[in-house]
């Protein structure tokens, strides 16, 4: 069983996504199952900083991981997995524990994120950009209905 936090510095390829990792708490367990598959089961507790979608502001995001690997040499052995393994292809005798977990860090990203709470007071309401006092609501349209008043007559 490995306890700890992962070194955010040795996962280049999360902040090529513009994801800001303040913290990786990790619990992985290395074993042998029943069926003989070299296995990896664990958690990983991730805190974020994320893009809001509405905002674009950065806002906090954790992210709580389930890790259930099996280390694999090719892609022939990952297709006899059962069920509940993903595969992980393990090339050689050694590998990079940071590359799995950037990789299910990755996995584990929401699609969309954006704040429970209306971001502020701009956003969805065109006034608030408008200057105090300058509350010109003209609509946009007006040209248009002039011209076809001019072309009917």
């Amino acid at each position: 069983m490995l306890r700890g936090f992962a070194a955010t510095g040795e996962m280049p390829r999360l902040t090529e996504h513009n994801v800001i990792v303040e913290s990786v708490q990790a619990e992985l367990a290395f074993a042998i199952d029943e069926q003989r598959e070299r296995s990896v089961k664990g958690k990983l507790a991730v805190k974020t900083q994320l893009q809001c979608q509405r905002c674009l502001e950065l806002m906090p995001v954790d992210l709580d991981c389930d890790v259930s690997l099996a280390i694999v040499r090719d892609e022939e052995g990952s297709r006899n997995l059962p069920g509940i393994y993903d595969p992980w292809i393990v090339d050689g005798e050694e590998t990079d524990l940071y590359a799995l977990i950037e990789e299910e860090v990755l996995l584990n990203l929401p699609f969309v994120v954006y704040h429970e709470d209306p971001c502020g007071e701009s956003v969805g309401n065109p006034d608030a950009f408008a200057e105090e006092g300058e509350t010109n609501k003209q609509n946009p349209f007006q040209v248009l209905k002039q011209l076809k008043d001019k072309t009917k007559i």
